[in-house]
C-alpha cells in the first residue's frame, strides 16, 4: 500500500542560509501569532472565528503592511496559516489545548511544498535559495518529496523532514499474537513473560539536569552568560528526549516484526499525569509515544494492532476463572485469586488478559462485522469496572 513516510535527517546551513532561515521562522511565528490574535479579537467582537480563507485573504494586506515578510518564501506563510487552522479544529474537536502564541526560543519550524523548493540530482534547495542543503543522508528515499519541513530545536540543530509517498510492503504474515501490559518498574511485560527494562533516561540524569536549571535560575535575564546556560540545559534535555525516543522507537518495531496480532491497554496518560508523585516517571516511560508508534508501525507492516478499552480490568482479573479481585492494592505485585486460588504477577496477568480481551475484540469484528465500540463487543464488567487510571494508580 501506499503511504505517506517522513525521512529526517539533519543539515548543516551556511552563514547566509542560517541567516535566511531565522528570517523565514521569525516570519513564520509572526504570522502565527497574528492571526491567532485576530481569531480571538473577531471572536469577541462577532462571536465567531474567523475561517482559514478569510485569513489567507488578508495575508496580503499583511504582507504590503509588513514589507519584511516578503524577504521569506509565501508559501511557507500560508503553511502557517494552515497550521494554526489546523490547531483550532484539534480544539473544536477536543484532541488539543487552546492554541498558544509560538515563542523566538522554543523549536522553530517551516513547512515549504512542492512548488517552493527543488529536488535535483539527490539534493534539496529552498526557493529564494541558490545553494542547496548540506544534508547528511543517512539514508535515502524514492520517490518526489511532495513536502519538507525545516526545523531548528532548542539546543541550534537543523533538521529536514521529507514527506514521500511511498509503497510499504507488509511483512511475512505470522501466527504469534501477543498482548503488552505498559508500567514504570517495567517499561512493557508481554503475554510470553517477557519483561522490557525501561531506559529511564530522566531519572539517570535528573541530578545533572537539576544542576544546570539551578545554574540557569541564577542568571541575570537578556545576559549572555543566561544563555550559555540556557543551551546547557537544552543540550542534556535533548540527550534525554533522544534516548527515550530511540528506546521506543526499536522496542515498537520489535513487536511489529515479530507478532502478527499487537493487543494493548488504551490508556489516559494525561489523567494519570495528574498524579504528582508518579508524572515524572509516567513522562520519562513516554506511554503515548509508544502506542502511537505501534499504531502507524503497525498499519505499515501489514500489522492488526488492537486497542483494549481503559475500562478492562486487566490487572485484577484472574485469567484462570475470569474472577476479578476488587481488593487488589498497587502495593500487591504478586496476589492469589480468591475464587480459585490461582498465583499471578500482576503485571504478566494483566499482559495475558489484554490478549485475550483483544482477540476476543479481534473475532467479534471480523466475525459479525460490527465495531469494537458497539454494545454487543462490550461485556458487562465495562460498565462496572474501575477506570485505567484508578487500576495503574491505586486510586
Amino acid at each position: 500500500m501506499v503511504f505517506l513516510k517522513a525521512y529526517r535527517y539533519r543539515f548543516y546551513p551556511t552563514v547566509g542560509l542560517e541567516i535566511f532561515l531565522a528570517k523565514t521562522f521569525g516570519c513564520c511565528r509572526f504570522v502565527y501569532n497574528h492571526f491567532l490574535e485576530a481569531k480571538e479579537q473577531h471572536y469577541k467582537n462577532h462571536k465567531k472565528s474567523l475561517s482559514y480563507g478569510e485569513c489567507a485573504s488578508q495575508l496580503a494586506d499583511l504582507k504590503n503592511t509588513y514589507l519584511f515578510l516578503k524577504e521569506v518564501s509565501s508559501v511557507a506563510l500560508q503553511q502557517s496559516l494552515r497550521h494554526l487552522e489546523t490547531a483550532f479544529q484539534r480544539f473544536y474537536k477536543r484532541e488539543g489545548q487552546f492554541p498558544k502564541k509560538k515563542k523566538r526560543r522554543h523549536q522553530q519550524s517551516a513547512t515549504f511544498m512542492k512548488n517552493s523548493f527543488t529536488y535535483r540530482g539527490g539534493e534539496i534547495t529552498l526557493a529564494k535559495c541558490k545553494v542547496p542543503l548540506n544534508i547528511r543522508w543517512s539514508r535515502r528515499f524514492v520517490g518526489e518529496p511532495t513536502s519538507i519541513t525545516i526545523t531548528r530545536d532548542s539546543r541550534g540543530r537543523y533538521y529536514i523532514s521529507v514527506l514521500v509517498e511511498e509503497v510499504i510492503k507488509p511483512l511475512p504474515r505470522l501466527d504469534k499474537t501477543i498482548g503488552i501490559d505498559l508500567g514504570l518498574k517495567a517499561l512493557i511485560t508481554t503475554s510470553d513473560k517477557e519483561i522490557i527494562q525501561a531506559k529511564k533516561a530522566l531519572k539517570r540524569r535528573l541530578k545533572h539536569l537539576k544542576i544546570r536549571q539551578r545554574a540557569l535560575s541564577r542568571k541575570t535575564k537578556g545576559s549572555s552568560n543566561r544563555t550559555k546556560a540556557r543551551m546547557r540545559v537544552a543540550k542534556l534535555s535533548g540527550k534525554i528526549q533522544d534516548i527515550r525516543k530511540d528506546t521506543l522507537h526499536k522496542q515498537s518495531r520489535k513487536l511489529v516484526n515479530e507478532n502478527q496480532v499487537i493487543c494493548a491497554e488504551t490508556l489516559d496518560v494525561k489523567k494519570m499525569m495528574k498524579n504528582k508523585k508518579l508524572a515524572r516517571e509516567i513522562g520519562d516511560a513516554g506511554w503515548g509515544t509508544l502506542l502511537q508508534f505501534l499504531k502507524y508501525k503497525s498499519a505499515w507492516y501489514g500489522r492488526q494492532f488492537v486497542e483494549v478499552p481503559q475500562f478492562f480490568p486487566s490487572t485484577k482479573q484472574c485469567f484462570h476463572c475470569k474472577g476479578i479481585n476488587q481488593s487488589l492494592t498497587l502495593e500487591d505485585r504478586v496476589w492469589m485469586c480468591p475464587h480459585c486460588s490461582t498465583q499471578h504477577d500482576r503485571d504478566v496477568t494483566a499482559a495475558i488478559n489484554i490478549r485475550e480481551e483483544g482477540l476476543r475484540m479481534l473475532n467479534t469484528v471480523g466475525h459479525t462485522g460490527i465495531k469494537a465500540c458497539g454494545v454487543d463487543v462490550r461485556p458487562i464488567w465495562q460498565t462496572r469496572g474501575l477506570s485505567t487510571v484508578n487500576q495503574e494508580l491505586g486510586l
